[in-house]
């Protein structure tokens, strides 16, 4: 079995704008957009074009400002957002002050969520307003909240849930409300905006890898037997896959969902979440803010788990080797124990690849990673951008695998993990 395992690494390395940024970018021109054709409506609170972005007209040709098919549905679900209002500020803090204003969302999630999570377990759970926003230590929630204690009467109470009184249980509705219309909203950017930009660059590797790799049904010049995609773009169907006709169904598996344009808020399947940040003890007592966590959304939403059948074809293989090896040292008339052990070598293991592109094997993503780098009939190439995301990702694999386990697999001649820098990107050849 061959896998490809791609990350959104291999979206950018072919051009496309699918970076937590670019959203933003583009969030902030359809919302200047919106604010145009609107600021006298009741609907806008809070005028976000007020931060100071600098954000392009174009991205690859295209107006970031350029109307999409579910116009009316991005302007909803980006008005009047918490987590947008609290992204912007940070991306817009970094950019002021020199940096390229890298943002991770779901880092950032994490952080109010722990904070309001450790808040609700030393507080009681419903306070009058004024009381609990004071012992908020989140600074962007203490803010948010206290605008609604200067005010004569809460910001639109009614589209805001909120009471006179308030406890962490609305504070944590209305911050999965927001996260799920947030989803939404970058679903229709991935579909409607990303997804239709002309794709002019191929990767060599990927290309290269393929000749020499056949799929399940013996025909040669498909790329993988089987991908795992963490993105949520169909870009390795469209440029990979269907000039082969091939029923991606059977071939990708998408670990966090897929974008489809043709979802609502309530069908789509996209995972943004974070990462279990509880012990062992806690996770299992304190399940109030589950919901924002990607082995929920996972189950929740019924995204991919293809991959689980091929990890345990692997590991029946490797199961497989160890029983003939078993048999074969009680054999009294084995002449050669050291030749018979070669040869099941031969027959069981390193008979699986598996290939990551453009992922950072960031830990968050621990337990699928384990299951398919803790083969040893398993090797693994990794390819990297530059030295830098070698460094990252040889770092993350240590608090994936272990350092000593990382030194064992990296070394000697029959090594189970090499990194491989990326071959420059190649025009591409549309037939």
């Amino acid at each position: 079995m061959n896998i490809l395992v791609i990350g959104n690494g291999f979206d950018l390395a072919h051009g496309l704008p699918t970076g937590y940024i670019d959203f933003l970018k583009w969030t902030v021109g359809q919302y200047k957009f919106f604010y145009f054709l609107k600021k006298q409506d009741a609907q806008i609170t809070k005028p976000i074009n007020n931060i100071s972005l600098k954000v392009p007209e174009k991205v690859n040709g295209i107006e970031i400002s350029q109307r999409v098919e579910h116009q009316e549905e991005v302007w909803k679900y980006i008005n009047n957002n918490v987590w947008i209002e609290y992204f912007l500020p940070i991306y817009a803090d970094r950019k002021k002050n020199g940096k390229d204003g890298w943002i991770d969302f779901e880092s950032e999630i994490s952080e109010v969520i722990q904070s309001l999570d450790d808040d609700m377990h030393g507080l009681s759970q419903i306070y009058n307003i004024e009381d609990i926003v004071n012992d908020l230590s989140n600074d962007f929630l203490r803010e948010m909240y206290s605008d609604y204690i200067d005010a004569v009467q809460p910001i639109n109470p009614v589209d805001n849930g909120f009471s006179e009184g308030i406890s962490f249980k609305e504070i944590r509705d209305k911050l999965l409300k927001d996260l799920n219309r947030l989803i939404r909203a970058f679903e229709i950017y991935l579909t409607e905006y990303v997804e239709k930009i002309d794709i002019e660059i191929i990767s060599q590797d990927i290309e290269e890898i393929a000749a020499t790799i056949y799929d399940d049904c013996g025909q040669k010049g498909i790329l993988f037997s089987k991908v795992i995609s963490f993105n949520y773009t169909n870009i390795y169907e469209q440029i990979y896959l269907r000039k082969h006709d091939i029923d991606c169904n059977d071939y990708v598996d998408y670990i966090h969902g897929k974008a489809n344009a043709n979802n609502t808020i309530d069908t789509n399947n996209m995972v943004l979440g974070i990462d279990e940040y509880l012990g062992k003890k806690k996770r299992n007592k304190y399940v109030e803010f589950i919901a924002f966590k990607k082995f929920y959304q996972r189950i929740h939403k019924e995204t991919g788990c293809k991959y689980k059948e091929w990890t345990d074809t692997i590991k029946g293989d490797f199961a497989d080797y160890q029983i003939e090896l078993e048999k074969s040292k009680t054999e009294k008339n084995i002449v050669n124990l050291k030749a018979t052990v070669n040869k099941l070598k031969k027959q069981y293991l390193n008979k699986h690849n598996v290939y990551f592109f453009g992922h950072s094997l960031d830990v968050t993503d621990k337990d699928i990673l384990r299951d398919l780098i803790l083969n040893d009939n398993v090797h693994t190439t990794i390819f990297y951008h530059d030295k830098d995301t070698m460094g990252k990702q040889i770092a993350n694999l240590v608090k994936i695998i272990g350092q000593d386990e990382l030194i064992k697999r990296t070394g000697g001649k029959d090594k189970l993990i090499e990194f491989k820098p990326q071959k420059p990107m190649i025009e591409r050849k549309v037939e």
